[in-house]
């Protein structure tokens, strides 16, 4: 077994790790989240982003970093008064998606899904789900954009602030 511990940016510490096969290739891959500590005197909404890493098993058996993002995942006080905005992330074949929200009487959650593409050998925006609901009101609204309306989004260069916002109710 392979110790993911060595793709930990440094000064950071394993948030979550899940095994799947992220290519396709019926490989024990990793989707590794790394989470920064929190700092004395940081406020509702500071703080440094988390960093996703897609580590991809290899011929030999070892893992190597394949792809990063430090956009996707927000700081753990950027959730607002819902507390950490993480909520969880899944691998099925070739695919994974992770899921943020937060808020406060407007709550809003994201889920962004990506899929391997062996002609660039890396992973794609596959879809995005934004959704916001007023708590009092029970108010909704949801968002879903496919490759259709952005066109292709590699991994690494995801910034979620790049896409349409799904707006207040």
């Amino acid at each position: 077994m392979v110790d993911v511990d060595s793709f930990v940016p440094a000064g950071m510490k394993a948030l979550e790790t899940l095994r799947g096969d992220l290519t396709g290739a019926g490989h024990s891959d990793v989707l590794l989240i790394s989470s920064p500590p929190s700092k004395a005197g940081e406020k509702l909404g500071q703080g440094e982003p988390r960093v996703v890493s897609v580590l991809v098993q290899d011929q030999n058996g070892g893992l190597k970093e394949a792809a990063r993002n430090s956009k996707i995942v927000p700081c753990a006080r950027c959730g607002g008064v819902a507390g950490d905005p993480y909520g969880y992330a899944r691998i099925d074949k070739g695919t994974f998606l992770i899921s943020v929200s937060g808020g406060s009487r407007e709550r809003w959650a994201e889920d962004y899904s990506f899929r391997y593409d062996p002609a660039q050998q890396t992973w794609l925006l596959d879809r995005v789900v934004r959704e916001v609901t007023d708590t009092e009101t029970e108010q909704n609204k949801k968002t879903e954009l496919t490759s259709k309306e952005f066109g292709t989004i590699k991994f690494s260069d995801f910034d979620p602030a790049s896409l349409p916002q799904t707006g207040t109710l």
